[in-house]
């Protein structure tokens, strides 16, 4: 699991961070991933200490690079049919393994969102999230009633990042698709998909 200084430090939740920076970030990424699937289709069953360390690789990246790649390494966690054993079970630990953010902005969230104090709305909130995922995190308080519940605060600037992410994920997949005929074994499209249903689901609930 993350420590608190480590997801500070990571790109997405960076002030300021450039659309042209973004896009960078990713090609890269997606660039260097692809070579190591390149490699690993070469060398099939040989070398899992190899890739079992671009599997970590590839998770630490996926963390950094934020919600929108944490979700696609969570679907692919499920594609043992495509990708090697090595990255399945590494992909598998996203499930579990994301940072929270600072609980400051959870506040400022939920009292921009519903127009009041915290306090006001809440007897008690309990600052530290019981838990985090890609999308956003949860926290336990209590109503005015005496009720206990659960307050899910979706992470700041989703929405503008997911857009952005959105256009330079779906210019990735045709890049490879042109240039990489052996890229088509991996389904790129349907992963993408499937990834775009679900998040925007997510994101008007």
């Amino acid at each position: 699991m993350l420590t608190k200084d480590a997801s500070q430090s990571l790109r997405w939740q960076r002030t300021q961070y450039s659309p042209l920076t973004r896009k960078i970030d990713v090609f890269s990424a997606f660039g260097k991933f692809f070579s190591f699937l390149w490699w690993d289709n070469l060398f099939q069953n040989k070398f899992a200490s190899v890739r079992k360390r671009r599997a970590k690789w590839l998770v630490r990246t996926m963390l950094d690079l934020g919600p929108t790649f944490i979700k696609i390494g969570q679907s692919l966690s499920t594609r043992a049919d495509i990708l090697p054993k090595e990255y399945v079970e590494e992909l598998g630990k996203l499930q579990d393994n994301v940072p929270s953010f600072e609980t400051t902005e959870a506040i400022a969230i939920i009292e921009s969102e519903l127009g009041n104090s915290l306090y006001s709305l809440y007897r008690d909130f309990q600052e530290r999230p019981i838990a985090a995922a890609s999308l956003g995190q949860v926290h336990k308080a209590k109503l005015q009633t005496g009720e206990e519940v659960v307050v899910k605060v979706q992470r700041p600037g989703l929405k503008s990042l997911f857009d952005l992410d959105v256009k330079v994920v779906k210019s990735v997949i045709r890049f490879c698709q042109k240039y990489f005929a052996w890229a088509k074994r991996y389904e790129l499209d349907a992963i993408y998909y499937d990834f775009l249903k679900f998040s925007i689901k997510k994101l008007i609930m």
